[in-house]
């Protein structure tokens, strides 16, 4: 069995820095994003966030449904702000990272940052007021105006 030299740690050493180089040369030769696409982007990602947002009210809607007719009794919804947090509220959390996680347009990431701090308060906000639903966040006319300024118009309804 042969040892390695004592030079064996330097040279991988060396070549892991040539592979890091490379890669960070070829991530920043791609090109920006216009602001179009970007916005396109975005409205991808809210698009989806709604879907899965209907998607969540319809299922609770069911297993109320069904609660109800094993339960003639039972309230009709007992724990609507619980529901709120655990599934709503995380679902634009989600939506908020996935849209920070979009390369911006050189010069935009500012603004857009600003956008996505507006959104982030109106998550907060339905987070403390769970009982305002979904509206907290979609019925806000200055955010729902930040979203369509840039462009995206279907992240400011989501």
């Amino acid at each position: 069995m042969s040892r390695p030299g004592p030079h064996a740690p330097v040279a991988a050493l060396a070549t892991a820095l040539g592979l890091l180089a490379l890669t960070v040369a070829c991530t920043k030769s791609a090109p920006a994003p216009t602001p179009e696409s970007y916005a396109a982007a975005a409205d991808r990602v809210c698009e989806q966030t709604d879907e899965r947002l209907v998607e969540l009210e319809e299922d609770r809607l069911v297993g109320l449904a069904e609660q109800r007719s094993e339960e003639p009794g039972a309230p009709v919804d007992p724990r609507p702000d619980r529901w709120v947090r655990s599934e709503v509220v995380p679902a634009y959390e989600d939506m908020a990272g996935r849209l920070r996680g979009i390369r911006p347009p050189d010069g935009d990431a500012t603004y857009l940052a600003g956008i996505y701090e507006d959104l982030a308060h109106r998550i907060e906000i339905l987070r403390l007021t769970p009982g305002g639903g979904r509206d907290v966040v979609r019925a806000d006319k200055d955010l729902r105006s930040r979203f369509a300024s840039y462009g995206m118009e279907v992240c400011g309804t989501v």
